[in-house]
C-alpha cells in the first residue's frame, strides 16, 4: 500500500476572554470541530478509530489567557497558509482568534521559555516584589509522581515588576521546556497572602535562542 502524503500545518492563535474558563480537553474539542468545519484537507489516522493528529505546544492552565498559542495539525495537501488561516479563523470562536498559519520551522521539543504578564492586587511595591525573587524561591511544587518543596529560582529567566493603579504588574520569562516546565501559578503562590487577586496572560513562546517559536 502506498504511504499517504501528509504535511504539518502550524496554527498560531489566542485563547482569551471567556475562553480562559475552558479546560484543555474542551479546548481540544472546540478546535477539532472548527478544523472539521473549516474545509481544510485534514489527515485522519488509519484504523478502527480514525482521528486528527492535533498537537498543542504548551496549553495554558484554566483561568489563564494566552496571546500566543500554537498547535500543529496534519493535512493532506500543502495549502497556502494564509488561506488556511482565513478558513479556520472564520469558524473559530471569537475568544479563540487565529493569528496566522505557517509550516513549522522549529519542533515543539525546542520550546524553551514562555513569557507572562501577571496582574496582581497587592500593597507591595515593585521594589519589594523584585527583592522577594532575588534569592531562593521555594514553593510546594507538584508533579504527576510527587509533591515536594522546590527552589524554582533557576527556572525563572527574567522577572521585573512595575506599579499599577491597584497593585503591580509582574513581567517574567519562565522555563517552558518539556522536561523543565514552570507554571506561572507558582509565582503568585510564592507571594501567598500578600496578594488578593491575580490574573496571568502568556505573551510569547521562545526557543532556546530566545526567538519566538515559529
Amino acid at each position: 500500500m502506498q504511504a499517504i502524503q501528509k504535511y504539518t500545518l502550524r496554527v498560531f492563535w489566542q485563547k482569551k476572554g471567556n475562553a480562559r474558563y475552558t479546560s484543555h480537553l474542551d479546548t481540544q474539542r472546540t478546535v477539532t470541530r472548527a478544523l472539521v468545519r473549516s474545509g481544510l484537507p485534514l489527515y485522519y489516522s488509519q484504523g478502527y478509530n480514525p482521528h486528527l493528529k492535533l498537537v498543542f505546544a504548551l496549553p495554558v492552565s484554566l483561568y489563564q489567557d494566552a496571546l500566543y498559542d500554537v498547535f500543529d495539525v496534519d493535512i493532506l495537501e500543502k495549502v497556502d497558509p494564509a488561506v488556511a488561516a482565513a478558513q479556520l479563523g472564520a469558524v473559530m470562536p471569537p475568544d479563540m482568534p487565529v493569528l496566522k498559519a505557517a509550516y513549522p520551522v522549529k519542533k515543539f521539543k525546542e520550546l524553551a521559555f514562555a513569557s507572562y504578564e501577571i496582574s496582581i492586587r497587592t500593597a507591595l511595591s515593585p521594589e519589594e516584589l523584585q527583592s522577594r525573587f532575588a534569592g531562593e524561591v521555594v514553593v510546594e511544587k507538584k508533579s504527576k509522581k510527587k509533591c515536594a518543596f522546590t527552589d524554582i529560582s533557576p527556572m525563572i529567566k527574567e522577572l521585573s515588576a512595575e506599579g499599577t493603579e491597584d497593585g503591580a504588574l509582574i513581567k517574567c520569562t519562565l522555563s517552558a521546556s518539556p522536561d523543565n516546565y514552570l507554571n506561572p501559578k507558582y509565582i503568585t503562590e510564592f507571594l501567598g497572602e500578600d496578594i488578593s487577586f491575580s490574573h496571568t496572560v502568556r505573551t510569547m513562546l521562545f526557543d532556546e535562542d530566545g526567538k519566538p517559536l515559529e
